[in-house]
Parts: C-alpha cells; sequence; structure tokens
C-alpha cells in the first residue's frame, strides 16, 4: 500500500454499488410505509398501517403470521432487496486494497480518503 493511501477506482466503484443497493432496498420499505400512511392516515388506524397492504389478523397481532405482515411477494422483494445490497456491502468489504492497507498501517487514513472519494464521486453524480 503506498503511503499516499492512493484509492483504487474499483473500489470506489464497488462501494458507490454497495450504497446504492442499500438505499433501493430502504426507498423500498419507505414507499411501503408512506402508501399506508396516505391510506390510513388516522392515529387508531395504526393496525391497518403495519399490515398494509394487507388485511389486519380478525383476531388481532395474536392471531397474525409469526414472519410478517405484508404479503409474500413484498417480503421477498424486500428479502432479495436486502440480499442484494448485503452482497455488494461484503464484495466492496472484501477488496484487497482494504486489507493491504490494514497491513501497512494505514487503515485510518486509507478510510478517510475512501469516504473522501466516494463523496466526490456521489457529488459529481447528483
Amino acid at each position: 500500500m503506498p503511503d499516499d493511501t492512493s484509492v483504487p477506482d474499483d473500489l470506489i466503484d464497488l462501494q458507490l454499488a454497495a450504497r446504492a443497493a442499500q438505499r433501493a432496498a430502504a426507498e423500498f420499505s419507505a414507499g411501503i410505509a408512506a402508501q399506508a400512511r396516505e391510506q390510513f392516515p388516522a392515529p387508531e388506524q395504526w393496525l391497518e398501517r403495519l399490515c398494509w397492504p394487507a388485511d389486519p389478523p380478525a383476531g388481532g397481532l395474536q392471531d397474525g403470521p409469526a414472519t410478517s405482515l405484508w404479503p409474500e411477494k413484498l417480503v421477498e422483494r424486500l428479502t432479495r432487496l436486502r440480499e442484494e445490497a448485503d452482497a455488494a456491502r461484503k464484495k466492496a468489504g472484501a477488496h484487497p486494497a482494504i486489507d493491504e492497507a490494514r497491513a501497512a498501517g494505514q487503515y485510518p487514513k486509507f478510510l478517510a480518503a475512501l469516504h473522501k472519494r466516494i463523496a466526490t464521486a456521489e457529488a459529481e453524480a447528483a
């Protein structure tokens, strides 16, 4: 690892992809929640918001499924998005430059340079 703590371009690309995947999962979940708030705005409609777009269990939450109140199709999509985000994060974290920076005692400087490059790349993309 050079003393200038240079960050490889492919690591930046991996980090940007991981962040994009994480945003996609968060935005999907937030979108469902926003639709539920719009559909059921009253404070006493908390159960409907929690379950939407499915129907609330007839006997309340105690009679509901143990895993999720969302329809299976939405749960599968959110699970897939979260898995993609996790895989992208792990791929970025396994980049050899990270281990090289640790071995060279440059990890804090390397992280600072990495975050600066990511912020610059995101600002340029916006």
